[in-house]
């Protein structure tokens, strides 16, 4: 059932809908290198959302890819919408666990930081949004590469 020269959605390597698992898998590299770049667009601007719910439509899921129309017309782009309803209802009663493990992290992160922010302390002035996402890019950047080297 997997094609790899086709662009689908993954039903193993997923967090939320399997956008970034299946865009991993046809490019060959590390979803979670897609994941960051998500989170960097979002961040930059907030389209990283939009983009992926868009992608959530028009990307097949991996085990639907034989069954599925090739044209999108209007009621194919519907009837999409409403099965990636229905997945978010699945995600949100039946999370996974990594998923709630990051947002966790990244809440205890997000709070450690605004917490530190306003403490005011002089030798935490390094401390501002002009040099805390370059620095949290380097640290998060050089774990993947460490991890890649163990492995």
């Amino acid at each position: 059932m997997e094609n790899p020269t086709r662009l689908a959605r993954s039903r193993t390597d997923y967090m939320v809908g399997g956008v970034c698992g299946g865009l991993g898998k046809y490019l060959k590299i590390d979803p979670v290198f897609i994941r960051l770049l998500f989170l960097l667009i979002t961040l930059a601007g907030g389209s990283g959302v939009l983009i992926y719910f868009i992608l959530w439509i028009v990307m097949p899921r991996e085990d639907k890819l034989e069954t599925q129309q090739s044209n999108l017309d209007g009621p194919e782009l519907g009837r999409r919408a409403n099965l990636m309803g229905e997945e978010i209802g699945q995600v949100a009663s039946q999370p996974n666990s990594r998923t709630i493990q990051f947002i966790g992290i990244g809440l205890v992160v997000a709070g450690l930081y605004y917490i530190l922010q306003n403490l005011n302390i002089p030798w935490l002035n390094w401390m501002n949004s002009n040099l805390i996402w370059p620095v949290l890019l380097i640290v998060g950047g050089a774990f993947l590469l460490l991890r890649a080297l163990k492995h």
